[in-house]
């Protein structure tokens, strides 16, 4: 079993990323770099995630923390300034990394994640395949998963690059009635539970953006090593 949605051991390449969406990329913006450390301020259109608890003020600024299932949360710090588009392009990232770890807490009974990755891309045959992995080992998970230095290098059309930092060393396996396994594995252990995570997304007809490919970045890799704080 391995990380959530990562589909290869190297990270994606921008033109590689770019390649396999449905219109070209844009050049990655100098003021939307890749900053470790994320920032505190949550996009507008971040307020409507479900679950949200924690530090949301009434205009939906604020570091969210989101319950994905009984004892297990996503920690989720929003970058500031991004336009309409890029918020969408960040939510939907965050948005399905939560979903994903929904359907771990909740035993496979959540699927909500299939809505919100291209159903023909890699990106949901990789992340169908993880879930059924806990499902198969009636395995489930707690504790707490954060991601943050949220950023959109590139977007154009319909096209879009996401890239965030992850760290897991929050989280533990459980066995279907919630008790930790004895044995973790080393994916949740540093150096590995904490990497980089990059999304191809693709913009539907409906307006929605939707995962199309993931790749991740593992330490030592040196975009990897930008992510431990």
């Amino acid at each position: 079993m391995t990380r959530p949605g990562l589909a290869t051991a190297a990270a994606t390449l921008l033109v590689s990323a770019c390649a396999l969406l449905t219109s070209a990329c844009a050049a990655p913006d100098a003021d939307h770099g890749f900053t470790p450390g994320g920032g505190a301020a949550a996009p507008a259109a971040a307020g409507a995630a479900t679950g949200v608890t924690g530090d949301e003020t009434g205009d939906g600024t604020g570091d969210n923390v989101i319950t994905a299932a009984p004892g297990l949360r996503i920690e989720i710090d929003w970058p500031q300034g991004l336009d309409p588009v890029r918020s969408a392009v960040v939510k939907a990232f965050a948005d399905d990394f939560t979903a994903q770890w929904r359907a771990v807490g909740t035993l496979g009974e959540d699927r909500s994640y299939t809505k919100g990755i291209d159903p023909g891309s890699s990106a949901f045959r990789d992340a169908d395949k993880w879930v059924h992995g806990f499902l198969k080992d009636r395995q489930s998970a707690r504790g707490v998963a954060k991601v943050y230095s949220l950023t959109v290098p590139a977007i154009m059309g319909r096209g879009a690059e996401a890239d965030a930092c992850v760290d897991l060393t929050g989280v533990r396996l459980t066995d279907h009635e919630g008790t930790p396994l004895a044995g973790q594995p080393a994916w949740l252990k540093r150096p590995r539970a904490v990497f980089l995570q990059t999304a191809g997304l693709r913009r539907g007809d409906d307006g929605a953006w939707r995962i199309a490919m993931y790749h991740h970045a593992d330490y030592p890799d040196e975009r990897a090593k930008e992510c431990l704080r």
